[in-house]
């Protein structure tokens, strides 16, 4: 299921950041090798609408998956 959120935090040296989406208190967690759109990483900014998918890290936190622009 695709979520939509707004990049909040990019960390840019050290390849990854954090998407807030609307209603929830916690922020998704999302990694540079995560990111599938075509301007990449280097490409999405602070502020940018993005979708993603959600997976589950092994401490049970959610990660942001297949980020890309929203359209």
């Amino acid at each position: 299921t695709m979520v939509t959120g707004v990049i909040k935090k990019k960390m840019e040296g050290k390849q990854f950041g954090f998407i807030a989406v609307e209603g929830q208190d916690r922020d998704v967690f999302f990694h540079a090798d995560k990111v599938t759109d075509p301007a990449g990483f280097d490409g999405l900014n602070e502020g940018d609408k993005v979708s993603f998918e959600t997976q589950e890290d092994n401490q049970g936190r959610k990660n942001a998956i297949n980020v890309t622009k929203a359209a």
